[in-house]
């Protein structure tokens, strides 16, 4: 590990990054300086922050001055190290995801490329106990996979009367048809305990992807199906 003593400089603004930080013990100061005024503190890491990533990410210099307050010790981590390990944990993250949408029915006619393109699109939400994912009748927009955590779905009919009527784990998916079009909400979905969700919306996917109806055209038995759900 790395030691500093009170006032020393972990990182100076404007060097070249190469190493990403982890703070052990003490604390570190941020400064920023900005032209000919004096540098400002911004913020204090403190054990088990992490910082000095984005320089190594991306080239560039650093951004800020980090001075250790107190007597530090850091981990360090080269760029190189720090590179392969976020590659490796990308490409861990996208076979997870490929994993899920691979057993979507109305997804059957993607080819691998365009997986592993939808994967990289996904955005991760957190939802806690009792909160609504969707709520029957709404618009739908967004399609989700269960990452982490249970949800329960609720029908409420004519009547009023609601009824808890499924219940979903992690792979599970809800809302596909929100891809193909802005059907309401058929169910209540709501989280039971914390859950994380995948997501991604309509526009997103016809973005990246193209229309759903196009590659749904691909198998048209699962076109009928899904343009029949949709009537």
């Amino acid at each position: 590990p790395l030691e500093k003593p009170p006032g020393e400089d972990v990182i100076t603004q404007g060097d070249i990054g190469d190493v990403f930080y982890l703070l052990v013990e003490g604390e570190v100061d941020v400064y920023v300086k900005k032209g000919d005024a004096d540098e400002m503190k911004v913020h204090t890491y403190k054990p088990g922050d992490a910082f000095g990533e984005l320089a190594i990410m991306y080239n560039a210099p650093r951004a800020a001055t980090c001075r250790a307050s107190t007597n530090c010790v850091l981990w360090q981590l080269d760029r190189v190290s720090f590179k392969v390990i976020v590659v490796a944990a990308t490409m861990i993250k996208r076979e997870m995801y490929e994993g899920f949408l691979q057993k979507v029915p109305i997804l059957e006619s993607l080819n691998a490329g365009e997986v592993q393109t939808l994967a990289d699109s996904l955005a991760e939400e957190k939802y806690a106990d009792g909160a609504s994912v969707c709520t029957q009748g709404e618009a739908g927009d967004f399609f989700y996979i269960i990452k982490e955590g249970s949800a329960k779905c609720f029908v409420t009919d004519a009547s009023g009367d609601t009824k808890d009527v499924a219940t979903l784990t992690q792979g599970n998916y809800f809302g596909e048809i929100a891809l193909l079009s802005s059907k309401p909400r058929q169910a209540t979905v709501k989280a039971s305990g914390n859950l994380v969700v995948l997501a991604i919306d309509r526009a997103t996917f016809t973005r990246v992807l193209g229309n759903l109806d196009n590659i749904l055209k691909r198998n048209l038995d699962s076109y009928t199906q899904y343009t029949a759900q949709n009537i």
